[in-house]
């Protein structure tokens, strides 16, 4: 029988970990004792200071590490000063593969977002180091943490049974949903309300289009829909009008499996359902509903949009902030949108947590000193720090104890939306992926009151099923690997190609031919074992 997790509790545990196969040429025991400069417990962490070396994905909002607050506050308390190298989100994959494989590492790897396959990689050549040892010994605030998520804890040992690296919980459930918000001034502006319908969606974005919606006199700058991430939105946010993702929106958007009515994994972009989703977006392009730049913009370019006010709907993030300070108050939400059948799923949630946050290399002189200094960001006081910054400047303490962020950062004097005016000061705020485990009070102080409101809304029709983060043997992956990286380039390339009218849809048989030939069976039946294996335990 399929095992569940409670949406209320998790918001659905929807993400899929695909793992490399290798030997094991350390024991998760093993760990190189602390000299005489370490304190095992207390502040500082070492009596005379030292330095380690950091490489991590440095949002665009922040502001350089090796000045910002979260870090150089901290080093006053741990007397562990940190030599920061960042690359950008832009390009960033390709410079961690790239220094991975180069052998120069520093001495931790920090919000990498190291896949499971790096993870055994890496660590069975001993690349990584083995963290059990350390976690028992001095990971005072992560323990704790796993009794709260045994789960998690459990997914984080390799199949060797060590552990290489440490997760971030940067979201609470309302927070790990992406939602549908649509400009409500611009809907009173056309005289029409909220849509509910892929129909009434439709005729709303046909409003926005001709009507001059934004009111400044001139009919032809509306965007009806934008979004930003390659276009992943119109996908995510419409599956379920489809019936489909019900898998979540972890891994509908990177591996395109979910349940079908039978109870099997399915790859969905060979159904009906998903040329009938392919069919509907092409015709809203078309007529120039969509913005043509969806697939390929930026955030800065979707930002700046929504400064000028042209944009009347988007579908993706968890609250309407991305779309910038000057009209983000005029975003209200609007609900899945019922299908043909009538039916309205909400199934765009994603986990509360990730893998691969923080991992620690074998050229690391100081790994239980290191383990110390990370272990204070899983801690409330650290958490706090790297979420919301500097108590008195960036956020209060109400006096029933709970915080909220100051007009410094709500309302910035010099523009600057949240995560932007946050990011001169703290690097959780925006981006998530750091080491640290938020609560669903610190989610409180950052997201507005409506992601509350509307994860109220959409609790009640979440149709997702829980999936467990599922593992592959060594002979599994390496069969997974190329049908990954085939099929999922060709789907990804052929929905951008299907929307825009550059391909046909009168070449479908043609495409769904090509997966198939790619291996699409072969593909399925890997994630089928590996779901039932899973269930079998």
């Amino acid at each position: 029988m399929m095992k569940r997790v409670s949406m209320a509790a998790a918001a659905a545990l929807v993400a899929v970990q695909l793992v490399m196969a290798g030997g094991t040429r350390q024991s998760g025991n093993t760990t190189t004792a602390p000299g005489a400069n370490f304190n095992p417990t207390g502040y500082p962490i070492v009596k005379e200071k030292i330095t380690l070396t950091g490489f991590g994905n440095q949002n665009v909002t922040h502001k350089n590490w090796n000045e910002i607050y979260c870090f150089t506050e901290y080093e006053k308390k741990s007397n562990i000063h940190i030599e920061w190298t960042t690359a950008p989100n832009q390009g960033f994959q390709e410079r961690k593969n790239v220094l991975l494989a180069s052998g120069d590492y520093p001495d931790f790897f920090y919000r990498c977002a190291l896949t499971t396959a790096d993870q055994i990689n890496y660590g069975s050549r001993g690349a990584l180091i083995a963290l059990n040892n350390l976690i028992d010994q001095y990971g005072v605030n992560l323990k704790e943490r796993f009794k709260e998520l045994p789960d998690m804890y459990n997914s984080m040992k390799m199949p060797d049974g060590n552990i290489y690296s440490l997760p971030t919980k940067s979201l609470s459930s309302p927070g790990a949903a992406s939602y549908n918000w649509i400009n409500e001034r611009w809907l009173k502006n056309v005289n029409t309300k909220v849509p509910a319908t892929l129909d009434e969606l439709e005729a709303v974005l046909t409003a926005f289009k001709t009507l001059d919606a934004n009111g400044n006199g001139n009919p032809n700058d509306e965007i009806p829909w934008s979004c930003r991430r390659a276009g992943i939105s119109l996908f995510l946010s419409t599956n379920s009008s489809f019936g489909m993702g019900n898998l979540g929106n972890s891994i509908s958007m990177d591996y395109f499996v979910d349940i079908d009515s039978a109870g099997k994994i399915r790859l969905f972009p060979i159904t009906e359902n998903y040329r009938q989703q392919l069919q509907w977006l092409a015709g809203l392009y078309a007529k120039g509903l969509i913005d043509p730049e969806c697939f390929t913009q930026d955030f800065a370019a979707f930002t700046a949009k929504g400064e000028q006010d042209l944009i009347g709907a988007f579908f993706d993030n968890n609250n309407p902030e991305i779309i910038g300070s000057k009209n983000q108050e005029y975003f209200t939400y609007a609900p899945p949108f019922a299908g043909r059948d009538g039916k309205a799923e909400f199934n765009n949630v994603g986990l509360t947590y990730a893998l691969g946050a923080f991992a620690i290399s074998n050229r690391n002189k100081y790994p239980a000193e290191t383990m110390r200094w990370i272990d204070y960001y899983y801690g409330e006081e650290g958490a706090r720090l790297i979420w919301l910054g500097e108590e008195g400047v960036t956020y209060v303490k109400k006096p029933d104890g709970t915080y909220t962020v100051t007009d410094l950062i709500r309302k910035n004097p010099n523009g600057l939306n949240m995560p932007q005016s946050m990011g001169q000061y703290a690097i959780g705020f925006a981006g998530g992926g750091a080491p640290t485990f938020t609560t669903d009070m610190l989610e409180e102080a950052r997201l507005p009151p409506i992601v509350f409101k509307t994860y109220d809304f959409i609790k009640p029709i979440i149709g997702v099923k829980a999936l467990p983060l599922l593992s592959f043997t060594t002979a599994e992956q390496d069969e997974l690997n190329p049908l990954l990286s085939d099929i999922i380039t060709y789907i990804k390339e052929s929905q951008v190609q299907f929307v825009t009218g550059r391909l046909s849809l009168s070449q479908w048989e043609n495409y769904v031919k090509r997966i198939n030939d790619m291996g699409g069976a072969r593909y399925t039946a890997l994630f089928q074992t590996a779901y039932d294996r899973w269930a079998r335990n």
